[in-house]
């Protein structure tokens, strides 16, 4: 076996459209995850009706990903292609490509759709913090009009 440390030889490996998407979409769950612990931190808060609009996007891009992901359970089976070998081999590799595989269609698709429920978990959090940092300054604004 030959272990090449040449980092260019990384470099030029050929990407896969599923290795792509496996890739983007962890970038994209770092992002959500920053945001995340940047809500819980107090560092973001988001006005109600901004946030709300968001909540209808992710919320609508959430259900609809819930939906693919049941269709494309139901059609993670195996492929008649016959019962040749090449026939067989071929149906299972379509097989796990659906699902199976760390990068297949019903993993991606689940990480997606969890990161999208993460996202909208955070959105809520930061419209509550809003709203409750209001409520306190409303009301420490009310304690010291009282006292005039």
């Amino acid at each position: 076996m030959y272990v090449d440390d040449n980092p260019a030889a990384v470099a030029d490996a050929p990407i896969t459209p599923a290795g792509l998407a496996a890739s983007t979409l962890a970038e994209r769950m770092v992002d959500v995850a920053a945001l995340d612990a940047s809500v819980k931190s107090g560092e973001v808060v988001l006005e109600p009706e901004a946030g709300e609009r968001l909540l209808t996007t992710l919320r609508g891009q959430a259900d609809a990903a819930a939906e693919w992901l049941n269709r494309l359970r139901g059609m993670s089976r195996p492929v008649p292609l016959g019962t040749n070998w090449v026939g067989e081999a071929m149906s299972g590799k379509f097989e796990r490509r659906a699902d199976g595989e760390d990068v297949s269609f019903v993993n991606v698709l689940y990480q997606y759709h969890q990161m999208l429920v993460q996202a909208h978990d955070a959105v809520a959090e930061a419209i509550a913090r809003y709203q409750n940092t209001e409520q306190g300054s409303a009301q420490a604004l009310n304690r010291v009009s009282s006292t005039f």
